[in-house]
């Protein structure tokens, strides 16, 4: 093989790298969501993990709807200041995993003290939130 035709098939071969790495995928931008869709989100996964632990006979059961709940967070398009606070409440869920219970014992994280209290005053004006208590829980 001639050096020409190397350098021919590398540069193929990274110019085609390069335009995965920039085709961005079909994925939304992260970190341009509105808080009502987030809290949804975050009200409806509560909600089945809480059935979850309280209905499941095996904890395969509970791991089953804590990773429904990671992969939607996961894919979920948070508001800008919530972003950082997202990908910790993912990796909450995913050590969860592990050992489904450590919900009960294990608290999750919780956002900086603006949007937490932004999202407390939301929660009772969303109707998938049955029980608002997440975010505002312990803010005096």
């Amino acid at each position: 093989m001639t050096r020409t035709r190397r350098l021919g098939i590398a540069a193929t071969a990274l110019i085609g790298l390069l335009a995965v790495a920039c085709s961005g995928g079909d994925k939304a931008e992260r970190g341009t969501g509105n808080d009502a869709d987030y809290l949804r989100a975050v009200c409806i996964g509560i909600d089945r993990v809480s059935d979850a632990l309280v209905s499941a006979s095996s904890a395969n059961e509970i791991a089953a709807a804590i990773e429904e709940f990671a992969n939607t967070m996961r894919a979920i398009n948070p508001p800008p200041d919530l972003t950082e606070y997202n990908r910790q409440f993912v990796a909450y869920l995913d050590a969860a995993l592990k050992d489904p219970t450590s919900v009960v014992t294990t608290a999750p994280p919780l956002p900086p003290d603006g949007p937490r209290r932004r999202l407390a005053q939301l929660e009772p004006s969303i109707a998938e939130c049955r029980e608002p208590t997440f975010f505002s829980r312990g803010l005096e």
